[in-house]
């Protein structure tokens, strides 16, 4: 008897040992689990300022897809163009708990002081930026614990350069590419004086000769369109080798500029070529249509930019800011990211090429998954 009993309770309390070594391990699995993935439960936004555009659906939806597999939820909000809207919904994202909010393209005058005001308010919240510069009192400034993201913007302007050195050379001829540059500025906005940039150091090496300049009165192709037209009156087409327009809506004006000018459309000699900097669905009909006049776009894959940007925030959230990666610089732990431009040309187009597709017929800066920020929860082919 003694000894059945002994047996008894040596079973149950080895019973019980299991159950409780299992809830331990079970515990410790959880707690690896979360470790493993510290953004799962999150609550984030996109908030742009300007309208929708393909462009931006783009970057929108890797975002939402990026956060979806990682078990976080992404909300995006457009506020068209109005500054004012822009600042009001980053207010209510902050009030609402969320727990990071990826801003974009942000009044160069305003920014600084507002966001530096919710960063101080709402310190647990993290903050990237896109396209916004921190500028008072007359010179750049940061925000503690905010990452400043941009497309390389000298970049974009330097492949356009580039291509229309090269159409220099394979025509034979010597000397530097002598452009029109289609701009507001100095001064005007800072992805166009950053874009500036690259225009000067060609200058300065140069490579190109500054024929002159145009500046539409307003951000619209009609302006750019008007005063272009007007411009061409004065130029002689032997004395030009292509226009470069810092803003493919600059673009689109200088386009039809160009098509209504009999000298410069290839009608009476070869056509001026142009190029300009982003691409919206519009532009690629344009270089599919008349490829020897619209012979390129800089631009950047903007669905890795969502990525990419989304990702920062992330590593924000996770603490893990000396995982983030510039790879413009080759660099981690910054606190500004820049993605090289690439220029997509219109002799590569295709029949269905689009807004969407443009990875099968860029180079390969486009779309690069090497510029992706990473970790081990986060791998560069999470997505892909």
């Amino acid at each position: 008897m003694k000894s059945k009993m002994l047996k008894r309770i040596c079973a149950v309390a080895l019973a019980v040992v299991m159950t409780m070594g299992l809830a331990t391990v079970g515990a410790f699995a959880e707690e690896e689990a979360a470790a493993e993935n510290p953004v799962a439960g999150k609550k984030v936004a996109y908030i742009m300022l300007l309208p929708s555009a393909s462009i931006f659906q783009m970057w929108k939806d890797s975002c939402v897809d990026l956060a979806e597999a990682l078990d976080a939820s992404c909300d995006f909000f457009f506020c068209d163009g109005d500054f004012n809207k822009w600042q009001d919904t980053i207010s209510q994202c902050a009030s609402a708990g969320y727990d990071g909010i990826l801003v974009s393209h942000g009044n160069q005058d305003g920014s600084y002081v507002f966001l530096k005001e919710i960063a101080d308010k709402y310190p647990d919240m993290k903050i990237v930026c896109f396209d916004t510069q921190f500028y008072t009192d007359g010179e750049y400034q940061k925000i503690d614990g905010v990452t400043q993201m941009f497309q390389q913007d000298k970049s974009l302007v330097t492949v356009l350069i580039d291509s229309m050195i090269e159409a220099k050379k394979a025509r034979g001829e010597e000397g530097p590419a002598r452009l029109i540059k289609v701009w507001r500025g100095p001064n005007y906005n800072s992805p166009f004086d950053r874009r500036e940039v690259g225009w000067q150091e060609y200058i300065d090496a140069g490579l190109i000769e500054e024929v002159g300049e145009v500046q539409p009165l307003q951000d619209t192709s009609d302006s750019a369109n008007t005063v272009t037209a007007a411009y061409l009156q004065s130029v002689n087409r032997d004395d030009v080798d292509g226009i470069i327009a810092y803003y493919d809506l600059y673009g689109q004006g200088v386009y039809n500029a160009i098509l209504e000018n009999d000298n410069m459309n290839g009608t009476n000699g070869e056509a001026l070529p142009m190029a300009s900097v982003d691409i919206d669905p519009v532009d690629i009909t344009n270089m599919q249509t008349h490829p020897e006049i619209w012979t390129a776009a800089g631009t950047t894959d903007w669905t890795l930019n969502g990525e990419i940007a989304m990702r920062i925030l992330f590593l924000e959230i996770a603490g893990e800011y000396d995982k983030i990666y510039d790879p413009a610089t080759g660099e981690y732990g910054v606190d500004v990211v820049e993605v090289p431009g690439s220029a997509i040309l219109a002799s590569s187009l295709q029949e269905d090429s689009t807004v969407e597709n443009l990875g099968n017929v860029a180079g390969e800066t486009y779309g690069n998954l090497d510029y992706l920020s990473e970790a081990d929860w986060m791998p560069k082919d999470l997505l892909h």
